[in-house]
């Protein structure tokens, strides 16, 4: 990897050494899993990492990027929106994103107790489509791996069908980004929640 680190500069030196450099590609919250021939980002000072920063306050121009991959983040946040917004801002007209999370009841949606937004694969794929106006639908490895027979079944369905459910993660690519993006997972708790409280002072009231 090109030596460019450049994790204590400010926001103005980042743009400036990513117009520079003519790559416009960034994998935020990578972790250890850095990609050569993107700007590695993650809020944590990793090994490999070009700089740090909060996905949902990047140190970016607005549509200065080509490309955003986001492996792994998402589902660490209450609500995946607020650093879907962020990507969107940053992202070009003609950028895409690339998003990888856990399928709904698999190992790697449960094993992990940092993970904070787990959703069924219509839910992902509605939340995302309220940014971009394609969002393809992919998947890595099979949800059930106890017999050879099933895991073979599962990678027919799952190439010849077009099955994503029986993936272990879940990969959508999103392109043509929304001119005014639309917030379409709106949490149903929070709503329940107000409502007894409003119900409860009225009780209290009387």
């Amino acid at each position: 990897m090109i030596p460019r680190t450049i994790a204590k500069q400010g926001r103005s030196e980042i743009n400036r050494r990513m117009i520079e450099s003519k790559d416009t590609s960034i994998n935020v919250g990578c972790g250890h899993e850095v990609v050569p021939g993107y700007w590695n980002v993650d809020v944590r000072r990793v090994d490999g990492i070009d700089f740090a920063a909060d996905v949902r306050r990047l140190p970016l121009a607005s549509g200065s990027v080509r490309t955003a991959r986001a492996g792994s983040l998402l589902e660490h946040f209450d609500d995946p929106s607020v650093p879907l917004a962020e990507l969107h801002r940053v992202l070009a007209d003609d950028g895409s994103l690339i998003v990888r999370v856990p399928a709904l009841g698999t190992n790697a949606a449960h094993l992990d107790p940092t993970h904070r937004f787990l959703a069924d694969l219509v839910q992902w794929r509605e939340i995302i489509s309220g940014y971009f106006e394609r969002v393809r639908v992919g998947s890595v490895g099979v949800r059930y791996r106890g017999s050879p027979l099933l895991v073979a079944i599962q990678r027919v369905l799952i190439t010849m069908l077009g099955f994503h459910d029986f993936g272990q993660c879940w990969v959508f690519k999103a392109s043509h980004k929304r001119k005014t993006p639309e917030r379409r997972f709106k949490p149903w708790w929070n709503a329940a929640s107000s409502i007894e409280k409003r119900e409860a002072s009225s009780l209290i009231e009387k």
